[in-house]
């Protein structure tokens, strides 16, 4: 029974990380108001697999070496840069494209693996009950990943398909415009927020 609720305590983490408002999630809403909730779903694969790429590389380099938290920091902003580059593009669209490809694997690999506090999550939050994990069961790393996922993926999911259920409203030739210049705008404000923060910890820890 303490099995079962810790994988429901992994599952539950996992949900609330993904129903986080953020770049991936912004990135998602957007593809969905472009090529309805189905087209949206290859971003949210691209962003799974880069996800699960780099918390494997979070918790091999954690188990290997010891990393110092600055920096995770410090890849933020080249995070914050990626996000400023997406911004741009979304800012351009004037009119629905099916054929167009905004968000390639490329672009949500690169908006992943220099997500600073990605890496902080997964440092601080999920490598440590991964650990625990790994010590009551055989392949408990791996078993806390799929699960972490899986919640991750579910609320990820949930909240873009609720956000194309407006996509005939947002649509509108009126609006269209203004509502990817409000996506563009979101996402340079993660990029700031992303540049805030780092500066801040760093000004705070300076020797």
């Amino acid at each position: 029974m303490d099995l079962i609720t810790q994988f429901v305590s992994i599952f539950t983490l996992g949900f609330i990380g993904g129903s986080i408002p953020g770049s991936i999630l912004a990135s998602t809403f957007t593809e969905a108001l472009r090529k309805g909730f189905i087209g949206s779903l290859r971003v949210i694969m691209f962003a799974a697999i880069s996800e699960i790429i780099v918390a494997s590389l979070i918790m091999f380099l954690l188990f290997s070496i010891n990393i110092p938290q600055g920096v995770y920091y410090g890849i933020s902003f080249i995070g914050a840069g990626v996000l400023i580059w997406l911004a741009k593009q979304v800012w351009s669209i004037k009119k629905l494209n099916d054929k167009g490809k905004l968000f390639s694997f490329r672009k949500i690999f690169l908006l992943t693996i220099f997500n600073g506090p990605l890496w902080i999550v997964w440092s601080t939050v999920c490598v440590p009950q991964a650990y625990v994990l790994s010590k009551e069961i055989s392949g408990g790393l791996i078993f806390f990943m799929i699960i972490f996922e899986l919640g991750w993926f579910s609320s990820t999911l949930l909240l873009t398909f609720l956000f194309s259920r407006f996509r005939n409203l947002l649509i509108k030739e009126q609006v269209i415009s203004i509502v990817f210049k409000v996506f563009a705008l979101t996402l340079t404000f993660f990029a700031v927020r992303l540049v805030i923060t780092s500066m801040m910890y760093f000004l705070n820890n300076r020797s």
